[in-house]
């Protein structure tokens, strides 16, 4: 199982590496697409590369938390939980790229990992002995974490912005 946990982390940095390597350059070329929908164009006024990487290694942070406290407990409920948002997440990003009818970064990352992350969870369930109601509510409170620390990302993100933007001045 200690193998199976450990490659959250490592789906998990992969998939946002594409995201961000390629989304400052993304932003700045369809910025267009972006204003048609005026409260993600908010969420991302205050983009720079340097807040959104730190952005990512919070929510890193948050990813080898879960999975050493389920290794170190011996007990896989939220890491499984974590995980099935985790694909949730990737699922949303194959959603936008239809949506909007072009490719944005985390589109290739999305399409490669969600079969790899899907088998894993499938594997772990088959090793673990929890109830498909204990899965659903885990899964449950992790999208709300998920959602909650998206926002306290967001806001990371911003304040390292404003930092950076306003020491350049």
């Amino acid at each position: 199982m200690e193998n199976l946990l450990w490659l959250f982390p490592v789906i998990f940095m992969l998939h946002e590496m594409e995201e961000i390597i390629g989304f400052g350059p993304w932003l700045d070329k369809n910025q267009a697409i972006i204003n048609k929908y005026p409260r993600i164009a908010a969420s991302y006024e205050h983009f720079s590369p340097s807040g959104f990487a730190l952005a990512v290694l919070e929510e890193y942070l948050l990813v080898i938390i879960i999975t050493g406290a389920s290794l170190y407990f011996a007990n896989y409920l939220v890491w499984l939980g974590a995980l099935i948002a985790f694909c949730l997440h990737l699922i949303i990003h194959l959603i936008q790229s239809i949506l909007i009818r072009k490719y944005i970064p985390a589109l290739a990352s999305s399409l490669v990992l969600l079969p790899p992350s899907i088998l894993i969870i499938k594997r772990a369930i088959a090793m673990t002995s929890y109830s498909l109601t204990s899965l659903l509510i885990s899964t449950l409170l992790c999208v709300i974490l998920m959602v909650v620390n998206l926002a306290f990302a967001h806001k990371l993100m911003r304040l390292v912005t404003k930092t950076i933007k306003s020491q350049k001045a």
